[in-house]
């Protein structure tokens, strides 16, 4: 199966509404004004609602209960707003897939993204630009889904037999997630260099050329998967010496407190929007 043949059936997948991808293009543009941000979430009923309940939660709420979206947008402020505008548009955009578990699905994007925001804080990157990377990591495996349901069993069948997922997918469908997630995410119109890191996330290096935003996703992907196996400190620590994006990405041996208080947060985010 060929790509050009997937992506023919791009038109089949669910559409980001308009209010969404305005107010995506709004909270992250330069000198956002908090006030137009209010009046477009409150244009989207499912957004305003997620706004909030976030605001209310535990995490945010302190004192009253926030009733408005002004008051909500207030009390978030602007780099939580962006995390949640990013996080809602994908999940109103794909509500029911079927045979995919999507609450996990949403759980492990959500835990790569906050993984990404970390390492991206870390290394004094842009956050909001390395938690919307992780959050479109895996929008490829959406397309598989959606289009070719059938051809998404014999990846997971492949995957039982012990192939890691993109090779299951290359041998199913001669490509991967990642080329997918690349072309999808250049369907919807997102920037370059998210296009490009989607794309290339299990590959950093390219030529001459390094993409850290790549390899955050790639680290950020491998500790999801990995790190509950590791049974101490040390054990961790060998394993973060054996990945190549660690070592590229200059990180240290503080790194694993990072990665300790990170854990849990994504899945814990992704359940309170659901």
């Amino acid at each position: 199966m060929t790509i050009d043949k997937l992506l023919s059936h791009v038109d089949k997948l669910p559409k980001i509404p308009k209010v969404v991808q305005e107010l995506m293009d709004l909270v992250n543009s330069d000198g956002s004004d908090m006030n137009q941000i209010s009046t477009k979430i409150a244009m989207d009923q499912v957004i305003s609602a997620r706004v909030l309940r976030l605001s209310n939660s535990s995490h945010f709420g302190r004192g009253r209960t926030v009733a408005s979206v002004d008051d909500a947008v207030i009390r978030l402020g602007l780099g939580p707003i962006r995390t949640l505008v990013t996080a809602s548009a994908l999940m109103s955009t794909f509500p029911k897939i079927e045979g995919l578990d999507l609450n996990a699905f949403w759980g492990t994007t959500f835990e790569v993204a906050t993984f990404c925001k970390a390492i991206a804080k870390e290394l004094k990157s842009d956050q909001n630009e390395a938690f919307t990377a992780g959050m479109l990591h895996n929008i490829g495996d959406l397309l598989i889904y959606t289009v070719y349901p059938d051809q998404a069993q014999k990846v997971e069948l492949h995957m039982e037999m012990g192939k890691t997922k993109p090779e299951a997918q290359q041998i199913v469908l001669s490509t991967d997630g990642a080329e997918l997630g690349g072309m999808l995410a250049k369907n919807w119109k997102f920037a370059d260099t998210l296009i490009d890191a989607i794309s290339h996330q299990y590959s950093a290096v390219q030529g001459d050329e390094f993409s850290q935003l790549a390899a955050i996703i790639n680290l950020s992907r491998k500790i999801d998967c990995n790190w509950e196996g590791l049974a101490d400190r040390e054990a961790q620590q060998t394993w973060l010496n054996h990945q190549l994006e660690y070592s590229m990405l200059g990180l240290n041996e503080d790194f694993i407190e990072l990665v300790e208080n990170t854990r849990g947060v994504g899945r814990e985010l992704a359940s309170s929007l659901a």
